[in-house]
C-alpha cells in the first residue's frame, strides 16, 4: 500500500455498530454469495448513530446476474446503476432503517476511478466510509483501491477551480460543492462544510498524500495550518469550468432518470423520496394521489413544482 491507501484503509476498517452488522447480514441473505462488500457511509456514519435517520449502504456484488433471480431484474439493475432499495429491521439497539444501493464491482470501479465523466460515484466516495463487510482480503483491497481512486479523481478534476492558496477546508469544500451541484439533491449549502469540518484530520492527511502527484505546493500558513497552492494554465481552468458545466446539465437530467428507474425497482420509493426531501429541506412534502396512481405520467409536474418551491436545487 502507498500512503494514501493506508490512510483510507485505516479509516475504512474501523469497527461498525451492531445495527450495521444486522443490516449487512440482511444484504447477504438477499443477495447471497454475490455480495463482495458492503460499505456504510453518509450522515448516520458521520453522527456515529445508525438509528438516527436512514443508514446509507452500498452493496457491491460480483455481477447483477448472480445477485438477482431473473434476467429482467438483472437488466434493470445494469441500467443507470446503482439500484436502490429500502429496509427496516430490528437490531439489538432498536429498529434500524437503511437505504441500500446495489452495484457491481465493475461499475463501482469504473465510477470511482474516473472512467465515468459524471461525479455521481467519485464525488460521493471521496468522503469517509466504513467497510461493514468484505468477502475476502482481495475484495477489501479492491474497495480501498476504489476509494483512493475517488479521492484522486475528485481532486484532479477540481483543483484547477480551487481559489489558491487554500487550506484543507477550502480545498475540499470547493471540491464537494462542485460535485453536489451536479445533482438534483436537497443538500443545504453548508453540507460540504459540515462534512469537511467533522473529518478535518482525515482530509488533511489525504491532501498531504495527494499534493505531490497533483503538483501542489504545501506550506505552513497562519497558526501552523497547511496551505496548498497550485499553478494552472488559463486553458486548463477553462476546460475544467466547461466540464463542470456539462456535468451540471447532464446531472440534472440523470437524476430524474434515476428516480424514474426507482419507481420500478424501489418498493416504497415515493415515500422514501418524500421523507428524504423533508429531512434535508425542512419543507413538508406530500405525494399526491395522482402521482401514486400514475407515477410515470405525473412525476414530471411534481418535480417541477418542488424545484419551483426551492425544495430541489
Amino acid at each position: 500500500m502507498d500512503r494514501l491507501d493506508r490512510i483510507i484503509h485505516d479509516r475504512l476498517t474501523e469497527p461498525v455498530p451492531d445495527a450495521i452488522r444486522v443490516l449487512t447480514g440482511e444484504m447477504q441473505r438477499r443477495f447471497g454469495e454475490s455480495v463482495m462488500a458492503v460499505v456504510f457511509y453518509g450522515s448516520c456514519l458521520r453522527k456515529r448513530d445508525p438509528l438516527d435517520g436512514v443508514a446509507d449502504l452500498y452493496v457491491i456484488v460480483s455481477s447483477y446476474r448472480q445477485a438477482y433471480p431473473t434476467r429482467r431484474a438483472a437488466l434493470l439493475a445494469a441500467i443507470l446503476p446503482p439500484t436502490v432499495g429500502y429496509v427496516e429491521l430490528d437490531s439489538p439497539a432498536g429498529q434500524v432503517r437503511a437505504k441500500f444501493a446495489v452495484i457491481s464491482m465493475r461499475d463501482f470501479r469504473r465510477g470511482t476511478c474516473g472512467q465515468w465523466f459524471h461525479s455521481y460515484l467519485w464525488g460521493r466516495f471521496a468522503q469517509p466510509c466504513a467497510l461493514a463487510f468484505a468477502r475476502t482480503d482481495a475484495d477489501e483491497q479492491a474497495v480501498v483501491t476504489c476509494m483512493t481512486g475517488a479521492c484522486r479523481t475528485l481532486m484532479r478534476r477540481t483543483s484547477a477551480l480551487t481559489p489558491v492558496p487554500a487550506d484543507v477546508e477550502g480545498l475540499w469544500i470547493n471540491a464537494l460543492e462542485l460535485s453536489y451541484r451536479t445533482e438534483l439533491r436537497p443538500e443545504s449549502t453548508g453540507r460540504a462544510r459540515e462534512l469537511v469540518e467533522s473529518n478535518l484530520g482525515y482530509y488533511s492527511d489525504i491532501s498531504t498524500a495527494l499534493a505531490p502527484e497533483l503538483g501542489m505546493a504545501v506550506v505552513e500558513g497562519e497558526g501552523g495550518r497547511q496551505v496548498f497552492s497550485i499553478v494552472v494554465s488559463p486553458w486548463r481552468v477553462a476546460v475544467a469550468r466547461f466540464a463542470w458545466r456539462v456535468r451540471r446539465v447532464s446531472g440534472k437530467l440523470l437524476s430524474p432518470a434515476r428516480w424514474l428507474k426507482a419507481l420500478v425497482t424501489f418498493e416504497g420509493g415515493l415515500d422514501y423520496a418524500a421523507w428524504k426531501l423533508e429531512r434535508h429541506s425542512g419543507t413538508r412534502v406530500e405525494v399526491p394521489d395522482r402521482v401514486r396512481r400514475r407515477p410515470w405520467l405525473h412525476i414530471w409536474g411534481e418535480l417541477w413544482r418542488l424545484y419551483r418551491r426551492g425544495v430541489l436545487r
